[in-house]
């Protein structure tokens, strides 16, 4: 169970990871972007750490970001669509860090030795 939620804790710090680096290379190397991946570098150090409570951050912080562009996003179809694949897979994210009882028994471990 826990070693499940290590390897989903990982495919989703991958994929936030290679989201924003995707979004770095496509919107250029502006600050924002250069924040964004350093915020996906922080959430995929915790996930992967499974650091207590901190998959209720990092799902909070990824689903108010998708909502924040999911309207826009929307309102620009067809042109949008990658973002806004983007974004669906953001809010699945955050309900696996939330509502996953694998992810929880991972990240119950704190920073506890193994």
């Amino acid at each position: 169970m826990k070693e499940r939620g290590r390897v989903l804790c990982f495919l989703i710090a991958a994929y936030l990871l290679a989201k924003s680096i995707l979004n770095l290379i496509i919107g250029g190397f502006a600050a924002a972007n250069w924040i964004s991946v350093l915020l996906a570098a922080g959430f995929a150090a915790v996930l992967i750490l499974g650091i207590r409570y901190t998959n209720y951050i990092v799902a909070a912080l990824t689903a108010l970001i998708a909502l924040r562009y999911f309207p826009g996003n929307l309102r620009g179809l067809p042109g949008t669509w990658l973002y806004l694949t983007e974004g669906i897979i953001d809010f699945a994210a955050a309900g696996l860090l939330i509502f996953s009882k694998d992810i929880l028994a991972h990240m119950q471990r704190g920073l506890q030795a193994k």
